[in-house]
């Protein structure tokens, strides 16, 4: 696969500034609305909840929640899904996120409240998907993009 230029420009510097597009990790990231601070990959593996950028294999980057490894690569999944996306190697993995840009306020990884957050979020999916039925029910995926563009 052909590097993308956010690739060579995070190889080169070892880190970049990125404005989200998509729903994928909302209600934490809102579609081009907030940035987020990502760092060169290290190579030395994901941690669970850690937030990384990889390539999938149609070269399509993504933003997603690692939610543990298998025997087939790690497994991740958005903050606004609740299908787990199996098969994600090392070498996939562009970038990680270091922290976030919310209405102007930095939130660093190693933030409390930021880890109460994903760790409740990411515990069971089976209520996250009950509780995203329901929001996505008061507010419809296009309100969601349309009040975040």
């Amino acid at each position: 696969m052909d590097e993308t230029l956010i690739e060579q420009y995070i190889k080169e510097n070892g880190d970049f500034i990125a404005i989200p597009v998509g729903t994928s990790m909302y209600p934490m990231l809102r579609n081009r609305r907030d940035s987020v601070w990502l760092v060169k990959y290290d190579g030395n593996g994901l941690k669970k909840y850690d937030l990384p950028v990889y390539k999938r294999l149609d070269g399509t980057q993504v933003m997603h929640r690692c939610l543990g490894k298998d025997e087939n690569g790690y497994i991740m999944c958005g903050d606004n899904q609740w299908v787990l996306e199996h098969g994600i190697h090392d070498d996939q993995i562009i970038a990680v996120a270091k922290g976030f840009y919310r209405d102007e306020k930095y939130i660093s990884t190693d933030n409390i409240f930021y880890k109460l957050y994903y760790r409740s979020w990411s515990m069971n999916l089976y209520l996250r998907k009950c509780m995203l039925r329901i929001i996505h029910k008061i507010y419809p995926r296009q309100k969601i993009m349309d009040r975040y563009s």
